[in-house]
């Protein structure tokens, strides 16, 4: 009895969900720790934001830029090896992080775990599709939205005492999980479907990486400089450079990306709306951290504490909507996913003020991440259970490129609308998490400002909607793949 007990907890399935879980986690704790303990850095290192910032976009950047490379590469090397790689390399970058001298050894050792940060999450939903059949997907993306919420929880604790006792201890902690992860991945974790030995599109992969850092770094520089002809004209370099992706893509035999992909309604219709969905979301977050720190005045580790409602129900109600999607599809719980993140933001813009009581914030993100868990597990498995068996990696990788693009212009759209009120260099501030109150003045006007903002994600999150309703029903278990 206890030998065909271990047997069922230990099959390959549940190894590759726990790996994946863990990892995300992982990631998820890295994510929110660091904001938190970005004012001890600046203190330690003797910098200012204005660099330290670099910490969080340089991995932005690196996210924004190999997601779809990265998902490619491990269609034709194996999704459980490189995902072997990414922890690896996740590790070893967040050791030296921990030991770094100054502020560019910082940010150099975080864009090496960014690489494999990058390989974690773009092919953690592939590994999943791997193992999963169509009608368990959203089961199982339901238990890695655990990993992300319970990741992001522990990030915000861990990260609150741990900057008290030593800001490298922040990296450090991610080495005895990352031994233990990496040694459990390489002795159980295989991968379980034969691979295409085709050719790597090089020439298409630097096309791409060009037009991608370019449009990145337009981004990034507007984020500083506001939207100036400076930033135009790289964003319309961009431009070029795609369109010669898409030209030279068509021609290529073995394509980074496979644009018949895109034929597939449900497939296009539901990575638009996860686009569209990050696009919305990140501005808000970036606003409600300037808010509760700005406006109310509330270090980064109380303003946090008003988050987790959202993430903690989220962690408890996503397996639920995985499973939900997996026996009716996922236009009704995405789509109604997406209502109930409408209606947290228009309650945002129409009870948060100057003395506004701030248990308001942390009752509306319970909306919010009810939204979240409802949306995330029916839509990732709705992409993948509609991508084909062998561009799993790479339907993972082109919507984890279009999230994180669409986290960048988020962070714009966001600072653009909040300009009128504070100065940029002031917003960033802040969200670095230095203690700057606002005037009255200046906190009246950006709270008209973050009305706009909200109204704008709202906006975004309609066509989500829209989208996401209109792509079709589906019938996970005659999917053949």
């Amino acid at each position: 009895m206890p030998e065909k007990f271990l047997k069922k907890q230990f099959n390959p399935k549940s190894i590759a969900l726990a790996v994946v879980l863990v990892g995300v986690l992982m990631a998820a704790i890295d994510a929110t720790i660091v904001i938190l303990a970005m004012p001890t850095i600046d203190f330690h290192l003797n910098t200012s934001y204005l660099n330290s910032i670099w910490i969080i976009l340089g991995y932005i950047l690196v996210l924004a830029v190999l997601s779809s490379q990265v998902g490619r590469i491990g269609d034709r090397y194996g999704r459980a090896k490189l995902y072997k790689y990414g922890l690896i390399i996740f590790t070893i970058g967040s050791g030296l992080c921990g030991f770094a001298p100054n502020i560019n050894f910082l940010i150099g050792s975080r864009i090496l775990q960014a690489l494999g940060g990058v390989l974690i999450g773009t092919l953690s939903s592939a590994v999943i599709a791997d193992h999963f059949e169509p009608h368990e997907r959203g089961r199982a993306f339901g238990y890695t939205a655990i990993g992300w919420n319970f990741g992001a929880i522990l990030g915000i604790f861990l990260g609150g005492f741990l900057t008290t006792i030593n800001w490298r201890l922040i990296f450090f902690i991610n080495i005895p999980i990352g031994i233990i992860l990496i040694l459990f991945a390489i002795f159980k974790l295989h991968d379980v479907v034969k691979l295409k030995k085709e050719p790597i599109d090089f020439v298409g992969s630097i096309i791409l990486g060009i037009g991608l850092v370019i449009l990145t770094l337009s981004a990034v520089f507007s984020m500083f400089e506001g939207i100036t002809y400076h930033e135009i004209l790289l964003f319309l370099v961009s431009l070029i450079f795609f369109i010669l992706f898409i030209l030279w893509e068509k021609r290529t035999k073995f394509p980074i990306i496979d644009f018949i992909l895109f034929k597939q309604k449900i497939f296009s219709f539901s990575i638009l709306a996860s686009m569209l969905q990050a696009i919305a979301s990140f501005a808000v977050l970036f606003i409600l951290i300037l808010y509760l720190q700005g406006v109310r005045g509330l270090n980064p580790f109380v303003s946090s504490m008003y988050l987790l409602p959202g993430y903690f129900l989220g962690a408890f109600v996503a397996p639920a909507m995985g499973r939900l999607s997996d026996k009716i599809g996922a236009r009704i719980p995405a789509t109604l996913g997406l209502i109930s993140i409408v209606i947290g933001y228009l309650a945002y813009s129409l009870f948060l003020g100057y003395s506004t009581p701030l248990y308001y914030v942390a009752i509306i993100t319970i909306l919010t991440g009810m939204g979240s868990a409802m949306f995330y597990p029916a839509n990732n498995s709705a992409i993948m259970a509609n991508a084909p068996k062998d561009h799993y990696a790479m339907a993972s990788g082109l919507n984890r490129m279009l999230g994180n693009v669409g986290m960048v212009i988020s962070f714009v759209l966001a600072l653009t609308v909040i300009a009128g009120s504070i100065s940029r260099s002031t917003a960033f501030a802040i969200f670095s998490g230095n203690t700057i109150s606002l005037s009255i003045t200046q906190s009246i006007n950006f709270i008209k400002g973050m009305d706009s903002a909200f109204f704008a994600s709202i906006i975004v999150l309609i066509l989500a909607i829209v989208l996401s309703y209109i792509r079709g029903k589906e019938d996970r278990k005659n999917i053949k793949n």
